[in-house]
């Protein structure tokens, strides 16, 4: 199972490589379509964990 990448600075699962080369020969930078974060940093989390969350309605955001 695959786990899903989380922006750190919107929450959101809107992650994709900022650049071409990355992986062996340097870290992988991410760039978050939604809010425009770029970095090295992200959450990754189960998709199960990711769906109950997106459901729960008493999440006190």
């Amino acid at each position: 199972m695959v786990n899903i990448r989380i922006c750190p600075k919107c929450k959101e699962p809107s992650l994709k490589s900022a650049v071409n080369v990355s992986g062996w020969l340097a870290p992988n930078m991410l760039e978050c379509t939604k809010c425009g974060y770029i970095g090295y940093f992200y959450i990754e989390i189960d998709p199960e964990d990711f769906q109950l969350d997106q459901e729960d309605p008493t999440d006190d955001k």
